[in-house]
């Protein structure tokens, strides 16, 4: 990873590098060229209004114009033109001798339109050109220098632009190194952590102090390690119990199984052996049943279709399921209901979540369960022994069995129903014994 972010950061770097120094080099190219056009013009004005000076047509021959150029002194040439493009003077007689005509193309055209251009850029020269009169006669003035100079300063700036590039870029190096690693080393760890999660490994933490993202990140990170340190306990406790509750009725059928099998009890008994063989089936099959329920409800994708409930209605069907329990155990089951309103809910989870509750009280209590709706509550109370404070704690954790329990899972499974509706649920004793389980759901919205 280091590799790669510090890879990118050098080649950005060296892009925008060599992007600086065309640029740099077309705009210092570009101010020097102008600068000659303008210092060229000045001088070429003041040399049409004194013809006389500098020896120029006016008492003498002059070898050429010297003027500032990026406080250098520059050299130019100059042309004395009659309008017909005869040479009167030259300062370079070899090249363009006086009394002949300018065949210079380019110079020929700048001064036969003046009126729209009164300068020229060739790639090895820059001349101007203004109107004069010498001896009577219309004409023009025309200096020009080559490119020489501006080569040569251009490529003085850019030797200097190349030191102080070489030293940026060192600088730059050294600082995408340390910032690279500022970047990269929280990232490894971070990395790190994720892999020993990979492994199951949920010990250690990571801990970042960068204020940023990053940090964040680590504390979702140990957040989440936590969460599955959880739940990977959680989940072998979960088979550890399985095993155990799934293990008794498997030994009880294959106990009775191989004593019909081996003939070891009486005709007479065998009856017998076989009930408590399909007794112990029949637990094991409810077993296995909330095992892969309670295993669903612990899903995001558990679906749940809610709907308008009444409750007071939902608890009737309950109680209809278990008046041949109740019977059977001569308790009495009471209901009071004090409103009608409604709550969103799946009616065949609350349903279930109603016969977990009150099969529960049924399991304990002595003569009567009472059963009250009322504003999205429900209470279900017995007259039984009511709840021991330790497991008024633990009674919600699955496979916790009280005295007389189960299988441990009712209570968790209802817990994850009332959740997964938003409402709650509590466990408690009456002043004057008993238990008390109160579920609340949010009121539907009318």
């Amino acid at each position: 990873m280091f590799k790669r972010i510090f890879t990118g950061y050098l080649a950005v770097l060296l892009i925008s590098l060599v992007a600086l120094t065309l640029t740099f080099s077309l705009t210092v190219r570009h101010y020097l060229i102008n600068d000659t056009i303008d210092s060229l013009t000045r001088v070429a004005e003041s040399l049409a209004l004194n013809p006389g000076s500098n020896g120029m047509h006016g008492g003498g021959h002059m070898r050429g114009i010297y003027f500032g150029l990026a406080n250098r002194i520059a050299y130019a040439d100059y042309l004395l033109l009659l309008e017909d493009g005869t040479i009167v003077e030259s300062s370079d007689v070899e090249t363009y001798p006086p009394g002949n005509i300018l065949e210079n193309e380019p110079l020929t055209a700048l001064s036969s339109e003046l009126d729209r251009e009164n300068h020229l850029v060739e790639k090895d020269l820059v001349a101007v050109c203004i109107p004069a009169i010498f001896s009577d006669q219309q004409g023009f003035l025309i200096l020009y220098s080559h490119l020489d100079l501006l080569t040569q300063l251009n490529r003085s700036l850019l030797g200097f632009l190349a030191l102080a590039l070489v030293a940026g870029l060192a600088v730059s190096v050294l600082s995408g190194v340390l910032i690279t690693r500022v970047i990269v080393d929280p990232l490894q760890r971070l990395k790190d952590k994720a892999s020993a999660l990979a492994r199951r490994d949920f010990g250690g933490r990571v801990t970042l102090k960068t204020g940023d993202e990053l940090e964040e990140l680590a504390d979702t990170i140990n957040e989440m390690a936590g969460k599955l340190a959880e739940y990977d306990s959680a989940q072998k406790y979960f088979f550890q119990k399985a095993s155990h509750e799934l293990k008794t009725p498997l030994m009880s059928i294959q106990g009775y199984a191989e004593a019909i099998k081996d003939g070891t009890i009486s005709p007479a008994e065998k009856t017998q052996a076989l009930d408590i063989i399909i007794k112990e089936s029949e637990r094991m099959k409810t077993l296995v049943e909330q095992f892969i329920y309670l295993s669903k409800m612990e899903q995001v994708k558990e679906t749940y279709t809610f709907e308008e409930v009444v409750l007071y209605d939902a608890v009737r069907e309950a109680i209809y399921a278990l008046q041949s329990l109740a019977r059977e155990n001569n308790i009495d089951l009471e209901t009071v209901n004090t409103s009608e309103e409604t709550v969103q809910g799946d009616p065949e989870k609350i349903h279930r979540l109603l016969l977990n509750i009150i099969g529960n009280a049924l399991r304990y209590a002595n003569h009567s369960i009472w059963i009250k709706t009322e504003k999205g509550r429900i209470d279900i109370a017995d007259d039984g022994p009511g709840f021991e404070n330790d497991e008024l704690e633990k009674a919600f954790e699955p496979f916790y069995r009280g005295r007389n329990g189960g299988s441990g899972l009712g209570l968790a499974i209802s817990q994850a129903i009332v959740k997964k509706h938003g409402g709650s649920i509590t466990l408690g004793n009456q002043p004057q014994g008993g238990a008390v389980v109160t579920i609340s759901f949010p009121l539907s919205r009318t």
